[in-house]
């Protein structure tokens, strides 16, 4: 078949499935995409277009119509090399054509795909493929399998045997069977449906040493996070192991059992020179205590690599519900060789679907099929589909941790500048020193020095002099601390300094992050920037200026390298890089660019630029002064005529020609603005004239927007952007967010209670909740389940890496040196609601997300309601997580249970078996009632008005007659041949109960959760 004529086309109601989003729309948005145009551009200049789109939907798009055309190309590839091999059937064509997932089309391709040497190929190689076809096909000429097998069987073709014939054919069958389509799709919903992922840990025993990994390679907790790459601190050791551990190379070398100690020579005596044999001796216990010591560490290093993953030792979780941070977890310790990884599943379901779809009724050589059959889903399938769901696992996890750092991103990038601040920097460091340096208000270099806070008492004296004399030279109002190594100890000298100096000077201090700062400072930019300071002055001027802008600063350093992620050294770098981009780009043009003062490294990221266009505008800039129009960019050379159309809007330029250059108009829109000016005001208005503006503000907001349109032949929204600049031009999307806290002291631990209110700045935010500075040496965390007094799914829904949030103490540990909060004031919580039957139903959370609010009312029946059922006096059980069930076990819905009413006693005939039980709460009567009767006839009845268990009053035959009882009685089924107390019948289920009881399913929630 010739598919020079076949086009693959893109179904764009594809591209908009469960977006809900018009199909005009997304065409609007595809045509400008195609058009070479950037994603803020459409989002900020085409928004008539795109009927109004956000840069998230815009980028939404965006990513599924390369996805669909990545796939379109695979078709193209798929349909090319099926043609070559002379097997492209118009059939086949159009069930690859009608592919939508990539899955799907490559199990189409898998029996055209060219293979490695396999058993299969070397079945074929050996002429075995027609026995294969005639054994499937039950041909006549194979009626008796083993006389056929024998006519192949050949020693030129290393077939010696019947036997191995037909092992052949086997591998020929199933490597067939394997590359069913429709087979595989199956088998992959059984998979991903029942499978559960099971890890257990490497025994070590005998394991060398040498394969361990290097302190680098750290291992991470569900609740802890190391950062790869960080490197290993050497263990610091105790008394007794210092005394036991052996002594470095170059120290006095121990004496070996026998040796007999040189007497010291006396005063005036010279030492003699030690011998060869000595020397020799001394060499070999130094080596020796080395190579003892080295040990010792690789075997700790052994230890905490196996302690970290000890919660993944005998972990089993379904598929479905598994955590991203999970699966990174347990991925990484499969990398460091201390997990075992293995999938399982429902295996009897797969066998018996390929035995429906794989043996044909009748079929003479039906159990020799199975058997292939059975061979192809154990070597071929099952593996092929377990690293399948493996991948996708891992997909999806690294797409979460990437969603989680680009949201942190966003924020920190995003915090408000803090202008008019002369700053002190304070890189805080011990042996080295605290590196300063003094920055004016545009982050220019004053002054710079160095500070020892430990050491001699008179080091600390020095160092108050020297920042009392910057602050008070260079009139510094604010200190800005680095959060890295020494940093609270650096925060309590400046809180002490600044509580002892008079308050009238106003002086304050603020901790920032300072991840990444390290990277800028020995980076080319750092260098280029200051390249008369050395690398860790340059660490202390970035993390200043960090507090007065630190989107233009943070887009200095790789994204990577502000530790704001989760698990972000898991995913690879290419993903992880290009998520990042789009986020540090979105916030660049979403706050827009001054032109006269952006460094290269932030106009880069402006939309229709790039690095070597950004440093040709810093070079034009710099030879011919700063630009008084936008116009003038045009001159910068590469600025041609389509990058001025995608930049100029997002570049703006303060106290220029014309006013407009310094709002966020586009120029292609300047002649409109100037008209709707003159309809609005009358005459030429004055931008620059504060007055002017504010006469704007009443006639604007007073203005038919649908009918100005018209007139100025433009869209609505394009008219509302235009008309919001004129009003409040220039302005900073950043300046409606809270600034940082600037603190005058340290809280301490002692200094906390429970309730006590504080504010505090949001620093991280992770799936289980967010890690909160409230001005100790401690953060603190509030768990997902305080975040609102309501149920809160994802933590980002609520805070924000930056946020300034008010929170109180919930609980605080001295010994950890932890503290809990809450941002539900004490007192307004919620009332917990009582569970039904002493366990949470369906619709409930565990313990710590019970404060939700109210729950549905419990469903009824026609025969009426029932009570819930309290507790046993035994107590609760522990929660199972946040709503995820045990694997394997599901639990019941909630059944109504029928009213209960007053037992009727049984009768004396009853008890001696002269007649009948009515019901099965006479049985449960004679069962309470028969160890009394029989074994302690001394003993008082048991009560009436008190029975263990209650029964519906009824008016049915006998029990011997009677059948099994519908789920609403709540009871027991009778077992004749036992007796035994009631609590051991509660215990031990029925033999095949038509539907599992409440009783059943409460006893199958109280066992222990595995971990």
């Amino acid at each position: 078949m010739d598919i020079s004529d076949t086009a693959v086309t893109i179904d764009l109601r594809q591209v908009g499935r469960g977006l809900d989003t018009p199909l005009r729309q997304i065409q609007a948005t595809v045509e400008l995409l195609d058009e070479g145009n950037t994603v803020p551009f459409i989002t900020r200049y085409r928004k008539d277009q795109t009927g109004g789109l956000d840069e998230e939907q815009i980028r939404e798009i965006q990513g599924r119509l390369t996805r669909m055309r990545l796939l379109a190309d695979r078709k193209q590839t798929i349909l090319r090399s099926i043609e070559s091999q002379g097997k492209l059937t118009e059939e086949l064509t159009k069930r690859i054509l009608a592919a939508t997932t990539p899955k799907r089309l490559e199990d189409l391709y898998l029996p055209y795909k060219p293979k490695k040497m396999s058993l299969a190929t070397l079945a074929r190689s050996r002429g075995l493929e027609e026995l294969a076809g005639e054994i499937f096909e039950a041909a006549p000429t194979c009626a008796d399998l083993d006389a056929r097998a024998a006519d192949f069987v050949s020693t030129d073709r290393q077939v010696p045997t019947a036997a191995d014939a037909l092992l052949g054919a086997g591998h020929v069958l199933a490597e067939q069977i394997s590359e069913r389509a429709e087979l595989r799709q199956k088998l992959r919903e059984v998979l991903q449906r029942s499978g559960v992922l099971v890890s257990s840990g490497i025994p070590v025993e005998g394991k060398p040493a040498a394969e361990a990994p290097p302190a680098g390679a750290a291992v991470e907790l569900p609740h802890q996070r190391v950062r790869d790459g960080s490197t290993t601190a050497t263990p610091t050791l105790t008394p007794v192991e210092a005394a036991d551990a052996p002594q470095a190379h170059g120290s006095q070398p121990v004496g070996l059992e026998g040796d007999t100690p040189q007497p010291a020579g006396v005063e005036g005596d010279v030492p003699r020179p030690p011998t060869a044999a000595q020397r020799n001796l001394a060499r070999k216990q130094a080596k020796e205590a080395a190579k003892k010591k080295r040990e010792q560490f690789k075997k700790k290093q052994e230890e905490k690599r196996i302690k970290a993953f000890s919660d993944y030792f005998d972990y089993r979780e379904s598929i479905r519900r598994m955590p991203p941070h999970r699966v990174l977890a347990i991925n990484r310790g499969e990398r460091a060789k201390v997990l075992r990884v293995r999938i399982e599943s429902d295996l009897q379901t797969m066998v018996n679907i390929l035995d429906e779809s794989v043996v044909p009724p009748g079929h003479p050589h039906a159990e020799y099929l199975r058997g292939c059959a059975r061979d192809a889903l154990s070597r071929l399938i099952l593996p092929s589909l377990e690293r399948e769901v493996r991948r996708e696992l891992t997909d999806r996890a690294e797409t979460h941790a990437v969603s989680v750092f680009a949201k942190n991103l966003r924020n920190l990038l995003l915090q408000p500048p803090i202008h008019d601040h002369r700053v002190l920097a304070v890189d805080p460091g011990f042996r080295s020193g605290c590196k300063l340096a003094a920055l004016d208000q545009f982050g220019n270099l004053l002054d710079h020095g160095v500070i020892h806070l430990v050491g001699k008492p008179d080091r600390r004296d020095e160092a108050k002099k020297m920042v009392l004399d910057l602050i008070e030279r260079h009139q510094l109002t604010v200190v800005v601390i680095g959060n890295g190594t020494a940093c609270r100890q650096t925060e309590d000298f400046f809180a002490e300094l600044i509580e002892s100096e008079p308050k009238d000077k106003g002086v304050a201090y603020v901790i920032v992050n300072e991840a990444g700062a390290s990277v800028y400072s020995t980076s080319r930019v750092g260098r280029e920037e200051f390249p008369d300071c050395d690398a860790v002055l340059r660490g202390a001027i970035s993390i200043g200026r960090r507090l007065q802008d630190p989107l233009s600063e943070l887009v200095k350093i790789d994204p990577a390298n502000i530790g704001v992620g989760l698990y972000q050294h898991d995913v690879k770098a290419k993903h992880l890089r290009a998520s990042l981009d789009e986020v540090v780009e979105s916030c660049v043009n979403y706050v827009g660019v001054d032109a006269n003062t952006a460094s290269p490294a932030l106009l880069r990221y402006v939309s229709g630029l790039n690095q070597l266009t950004a440093r040709r505008l810093c070079e034009f800039r710099r030879e011919h002064g700063p630009f008084r129009s936008r116009q003038r960019l045009r001159e910068v050379p590469g600025f041609g005529e389509a990058t001025f159309v995608q930049a100029a809007g997002f570049l703006k330029i303060s106290r220029g020609e014309n006013p407009l250059d310094a709002t966020w108009i586009h120029p292609e829109s300047y002649e409109r603005a100037n008209r709707a000016l003159q309809r609005l005001f009358g005459a030429e208005a004055d931008l620059g004239n504060k007055e002017t503006i504010a006469a704007l503000a009443e006639p604007i907001a007073e203005v038919d927007l649908e009918s100005l349109a018209k007139e100025l032949e433009i869209g609505e929204l394009t008219l509302k952007d235009i008309l919001l600049q004129l009003v409040r031009p220039g302005r900073d999307p950043r300046e409606n967010l809270p600034a940082p806290i600037f603190k005058r002291g340290v809280l301490k631990l002692e200094d906390l209670a429970p309730d006590m209110e504080l504010t505090g700045t949001v620093l991280n935010v992770v799936d289980f909740g967010c890690f909160v500075d409230i001005g100790m040496h401690q953060s603190g965390l509030v768990h997902v389940s305080r975040l609102a007094d309501k149920f809160v799914r994802d933590p980002h829904d609520v805070v924000a890496v930056g946020d300034i949030v008010k929170v109180w103490v919930l609980g605080i540990d001295k010994e950890r040196q932890r503290v809990s909060l809450t941002m539900v004031q004490p007192g307004t919580e919620r009332p917990k609601h009582p569970r039904r039957g002493g366990k949470p139903s369906g619709d409930e959370a565990p313990a710590h997300d019970r404060d939700r609010g109210p729950r549905r009312p419990p469903q009824r029946t026609a025969t009426g309601g029932r009570p819930p059922r309290h507790k046993a006096a035994t107590g609760g059980r522990a929660p199972h997580g946040r709503g995820q069930h045990r694997p394997g076990q599901r639990r019941p819905p909630y059944r109504p249970q029928p009213a209960t009413k007053p037992l009727n006693p049984i009768t004396e005939e009853m008890k001696s078996g002269n007649e009948p039980m009515r019901t099965f709460g006479d049985l449960m009567q004679f069962y309470q009632q028969k160890p009394a009767t029989k074994e302690n006839d001394d003993s008082p009845p048991a009560r009436e008005d008190a029975p263990a268990v209650k029964a519906v009053e009824d008016k049915s035959p006998p029990a011997v007659e009677q059948e099994t009882p519908p789920i609403e009685k709540e009871a027991t089924p009778p077992t004749v041949d036992r007796e035994m107390p009631p609590a051991e019948k509660a215990e031990t289920p029925p033999p095949d109960p038509p539907t599992a009881t409440a009783d059943a399913a409460e006893e199958s929630d109280e066992q222990p959760r595995q971990e």
